[in-house]
């Protein structure tokens, strides 16, 4: 199943229109050549992540088209396009694939349902859904329960349905607001692990979060799930988060621990741990 939608995503994506300069395909193909001389158990996700530390950035990236087009940026971010970006290198190098036109590929795979770009709707728009869907593709491993003090939350999505004004493609475009409310219905009442923000003060072998592992900030916003995403890594037996950070305004490694972070930052209850399958 898997391999058929692979296939048809090649023959879709290919038809799509790109967004992107020379020099971000010339930076991409320097990292992937750089990748090639890795040994096989380094920390891939780490390793494409502090590529882009000092990157700044810069929010809603993906929406200044008229329509969705595939964006390729790696000079300006937000935390989800930063992920993102990150993940489809990953790919791109586990593929043996060292061309412009394999992370271009990769990315579409990330950022759309199924690998197929086709308009504003098919964007993994809620990073429960990305998971999900990323999962399926074969390319993360959500990794939050194997943690004992894990809890489960119950998803209720409404938030772009219910803030259209916020979005402007819907705004632009009500049919949309009836597509991404199906989407929505779709998660009413799912039940998802997270760890409380009061554990994050645990050690790695209670955690069981590992270096480059994505971490996801759980909120208690009414109608959303995820608020902010980055990678975690491990300084002194202390769990940080390497990020696009809005604050900083620039990709960094954050010198606060997560406990720190998210215990002065009410809107999240914890975090989501998804791992890269290598």
């Amino acid at each position: 199943m898997m391999k058929r939608l692979f296939i048809v995503g090649i023959i879709l994506w290919s038809a799509c229109s790109l967004f992107a300069n020379e020099q971000d395909s010339i930076k991409v193909e320097k990292w992937l050549k750089e990748a090639v001389g890795l040994p096989q158990d380094s920390c891939r996700t780490l390793h494409f992540a502090k590529k882009m530390l000092g990157v700044p950035y810069v929010a809603a990236t993906l929406d200044g088209n008229e329509e969705e087009q595939l964006v390729v940026h790696v000079d300006r971010l937000d935390c989800t396009t930063f992920v993102e970006t990150v993940l489809a290198l990953c790919i791109a190098d586990k593929r043996g694939v060292g061309n412009f036109d394999g992370f271009k590929r990769a990315l579409t795979d990330v950022r759309y349902r199924n690998g197929v770009l086709d308009g504003y709707a098919s964007r993994l728009h809620y990073f429960s859904d990305w998971i999900r869907n990323n999962e399926q593709m074969g390319f993360v491993k959500e990794c939050t329960s194997e943690t004992l003090c894990a809890q489960p939350q119950e998803l209720w999505l409404n938030f772009m349905t219910t803030h259209v004004d916020s979005y402007q493609p819907m705004k632009k475009n009500p049919s949309l607001v009836e597509v991404m409310a199906a989407q929505e219905k779709k998660w009413q009442g799912t039940v998802v692990s997270y760890i409380p923000k009061e554990k994050l003060n645990l050690p790695p072998e209670e955690l069981k979060i590992k270096d480059g592992d994505i971490l996801a900030m759980v909120t208690n916003i009414k109608g959303l799930d995820i608020v902010h995403v980055g990678f975690a890594f491990w300084k002194d037996n202390h769990l940080h988060l390497l990020h696009a950070s809005s604050s900083a305004k620039k990709v960094i490694e954050d010198p606060k621990t997560q406990y720190e972070s998210s215990g002065k930052t009410k809107a999240h209850i914890g975090v989501r741990a998804i791992r890269f399958v290598y």
